[in-house]
């Protein structure tokens, strides 16, 4: 099923129920490519997309599509349902998505879009021929796994990691890549009051063993990765948001804005009234 979402109007986007089809297909999901830059807003979250992104994304309630202020929304939105003897390029993250019936995306970035966008063109053509058949639905199926083997090749570095949102299943025997973005997903969604401690009970982890996973997945220590993430985090607020500094401050896990002002200033060279009066002048 084609879906084409376009037009200076936020507008609801209905995905199929998350159950097996049949037991020969995967649990259907949902693939987002994003022409225009947009907001996808979630129950817990709303991800802000640029032009070029492909999502991945499961959501039992849906989501809403809003158009960034002074641009025209223009999404395709593909939803289809992948034979479970079709293999796609090695992605344990994308491969936990396709698994489990839990609501998940994941936000791809970084990746070779000419190649994407010829699969989405056909993928399209596709939709549009008619009458519609079992070779049809064949075709279609093999383009879309095709389109994930590509978005597979970059592995790790083709997601935004942060923006994406993994299954938690099984975390202690999964493969490092999976643990290490399911536990920035938990950092990040919870990065008001987030603790090494408290990210260590989450997952069922003794604290000092929790704190050297963290150096082996990260190539930095917890406390490390934390700042970069309320760092990064708070320099999208001070871009797409009118919140006052001592806000932003809470929002990102600092009670005392002063020492916010500091670390943001260590990080990125000056203040936070500052850079955000230098992005929006």
């Amino acid at each position: 099923m084609l879906e084409t979402f376009q037009g200076y109007e936020p507008q609801h986007l209905t995905l199929i129920r998350s159950t097996p089809v049949s037991a020969t297909t995967r649990i259907p999901f949902a693939i987002l490519q994003c022409q225009s830059a947009c907001a996808l807003k979630l129950p817990a979250r709303t991800l802000d997309l640029r032009q070029g992104d492909i999502v991945l994304l499961r959501a039992s309630q849906g989501a809403e599509l809003l158009p960034i202020a002074g641009q025209s929304l223009a999404v395709r939105v593909f939803q289809l349902a992948l034979a479970k003897d079709s293999d796609f390029g090695p992605n344990e993250l994308i491969a936990s998505m396709l698994a489990t019936s839990e609501d998940a995306h994941i936000v791809f970035r970084r990746i070779n879009h000419e190649l994407c966008d010829g699969y989405c063109a056909q993928l399209v053509n596709l939709e549009k021929t008619t009458p519609q058949d079992a070779v049809l639905a064949y075709e279609k199926s093999t383009l879309c796994h095709l389109l994930l083997t590509e978005l597979s090749r970059a592995d790790f570095n083709a997601m935004m990691i942060i923006e994406s949102d993994f299954p938690e299943e099984a975390l202690r025997h999964a493969p490092k890549t999976r643990q290490a973005a399911v536990i920035l997903n938990y950092m990040t969604t919870n990065l008001a009051k987030v603790t090494l401690a408290k990210t260590a009970a989450h997952f069922g982890y003794e604290p000092n063993y929790f704190s050297r996973l963290a150096r082996q997945l990260y190539h930095k220590s917890f406390t490390e990765e934390l700042r970069f993430i309320r760092m990064n985090q708070a320099k999208k607020l001070l871009e797409l948001t009118t919140q006052s500094i001592a806000d932003i401050a809470l929002a990102v896990g600092y009670k005392n804005p002063a020492n916010f002002d500091r670390h943001f200033k260590a990080f990125f060279g000056q203040s936070p009234t500052a850079y955000r009066h230098a992005f929006k002048p």
